[in-house]
């Protein structure tokens, strides 16, 4: 899908690795430009970011020869780096450094708050990102366990954001310079949340609305053997499915009564509390019901073993991992 398409890559982690890592596996030849070993750098997982699938390793000291990055940056087709606002023209490979040798360039700056304001020039993590959309605040401020800001955030923006240039470059022959803001991103998949406090002044907070909580159709319950299932009957139909399956169908017209709500969650809870978590699920995933199993991370390979591949890595062997998800 991307054969032919070669990106010059100076992330390391966070957002811009996840950018790569997705153009990669889409077909593009990713070169990653790696600096010297330095005792203060934190290197990724052997495992991470598809271990290095669809990559090709180069490494340049680019505070003493910028001028072979500059060379590899002549013929590339993308770049992508995440230093802090101004730290790639300080090192002389900015994208007016670059344009001036590759007129045709798109390059991604990619950020945790963007280029410009008052936050640009903070440090920054895949949390620190989430607080400031209002993501945390929305879940209670709970750990989310996966890298929602670096991820869907920031490397899928720039992802869609850097194929949206090719293609652009495609019909008028101009490069691009591309400020990707992970936080933006963020809030873009705040926008239901954010929106409704615009329009009404409404303001989402855990159990006050429907994707946070406050009613008992959508929300997560213990089965007899200590496992979960996730219920997210938002329209009525499979609400009045899931009811009537567990035999407690005086709650099918009251999905939407505050009133109802405590007793409704209690009745639920005690109906999935009779079973096991599986036995449920193979009961009314069938019935229209919108449930699903709350799967461990244990299990979760198992249930998409089609997703997942073996691979070799030249100090560490054989192991799995996720394969690619993109169809190409």
């Amino acid at each position: 899908m991307l054969d032919g398409i070669t990106i010059l890559d100076l992330s390391t982690v966070g957002p811009g690795s996840r950018c790569t890592w997705l153009l990669a596996d889409l077909g593009a030849d990713v070169v990653k430009i790696a600096a010297p070993p330095s005792a203060g750098r934190i290197d990724p997982p052997f495992h991470s970011y598809g271990a290095g699938r669809g990559t090709r390793r180069i490494e340049i000291d680019l505070k003493a020869d910028k001028q072979a990055f500059l060379d590899l940056a002549a013929t590339a087709d993308a770049i992508v780096e995440s230093y802090r606002p101004g730290v790639a023209d300080r090192l002389g490979i900015g994208y007016e450094a670059v344009r001036a040798v590759n007129e045709r360039i798109v390059y991604a700056a990619v950020t945790g708050y963007g280029q410009t304001g008052p936050s640009a020039s903070w440090a920054g993590h895949d949390l620190n990102y989430l607080a400031v959309s209002g993501y945390l605040a929305c879940q209670g401020n709970e750990l989310p366990g996966a890298t929602v800001a670096d991820s869907a955030g920031g490397g899928m923006q720039a992802a869609i954001s850097i194929l949206a240039a090719l293609l652009r470059r495609e019909r008028t022959g101009e490069g691009a310079y591309l400020d990707v803001s992970t936080t933006n991103g963020v809030l873009y998949l705040m926008a239901l949340q954010i929106d409704q406090y615009l329009a009404t002044g409404e303001e989402a907070a855990p159990g006050t609305t429907l994707l946070t909580g406050r009613y008992a159709c959508y929300d997560v319950y213990p089965c007899r053997d200590g496992k979960w299932v996730s219920v997210g009957a938002i329209e009525g139909q499979f609400f009045r499915n899931l009811c009537r399956t567990l035999e407690c169908e005086q709650y099918a017209a009251r999905q939407f009564d505050d009133d109802a709500q405590d007793e409704i969650r209690a009745t639920l809870r005690a109906a999935f509390a009779t079973k096991d978590r599986d036995d449920w699920v193979a009961e009314l995933a069938p019935q229209d019901t919108c449930i699903a199993p709350i799967l461990s991370v244990s299990e979760v390979p198992d249930r998409f073993a089609e997703l997942v591949q073996e691979v070799t890595h030249p100090q560490h062997g054989s192991f799995r991992q996720l394969g690619p998800l993109v169809a190409r």
